[in-house]
Order: structure tokens, then C-alpha cells, then sequence
């Protein structure tokens, strides 16, 4: 009985199911988008449909840009402040 408690221990440890903390692909990492709180599913995924199409990182630089101008203007328009991530900053919680 003893001598197959080390063997169950180390069967156990093929049983124990591991999740990757990083994806494994590079390209399935998302970055977070520059004011999404402000955006709907849909205006997040057009947004990384288009970035993922764009042709080169220049296409994908200006598209950053537009998006972030656009953001900010309708933060601007709804009286909201962004800080410079793109997150919504609430009075109190230390942003």
C-alpha cells in the first residue's frame, strides 16, 4: 500500500488539467482597446476586424490614431474623462 502512494501522487499530476497563463499564440493576444467601456461588442470587434486587416503597421499606427481621436471626442461629448490608457476615470478610485 505504501509503495503505491508515490505512484498515485505522480499519476495524479496527468489528471490535473493546466491552463497556459499567456496564450501560446503572440497573435490571440488582444491589447486592450483605447476607451472600449465607451464602445459597444459590435464597435470592438469591428475595430480588431479592421486592425487585423490592415496591410501594414502603419495602416494599423493611423488606425490606432483615428479610433483614439474619435474616442476621445465622444468621451468629451458625453462628459466623461479618459486618462491616458483610454480608461474611464471615476472620482475616488485613485486614477
Amino acid at each position: 500500500m505504501r509503495a503505491l502512494l508515490p505512484l498515485a501522487a505522480c499519476l495524479s499530476l496527468f489528471a490535473i488539467p493546466t491552463v497556459p497563463a499567456v496564450a501560446a499564440d503572440p497573435a490571440q493576444q488582444r491589447e486592450y482597446i483605447y476607451g472600449a467601456e465607451l464602445m459597444s461588442a459590435k464597435e470592438r470587434d469591428a475595430y480588431r476586424r479592421g486592425l487585423s486587416e490592415a496591410r501594414s503597421e502603419e495602416a494599423r499606427a493611423e488606425q490606432r490614431k483615428s479610433h483614439r481621436q474619435r474616442l476621445q471626442k465622444r468621451a468629451q461629448q458625453r462628459g466623461v474623462p479618459l486618462d491616458e490608457q483610454g480608461v474611464i476615470r471615476r472620482p475616488g478610485h485613485g486614477r
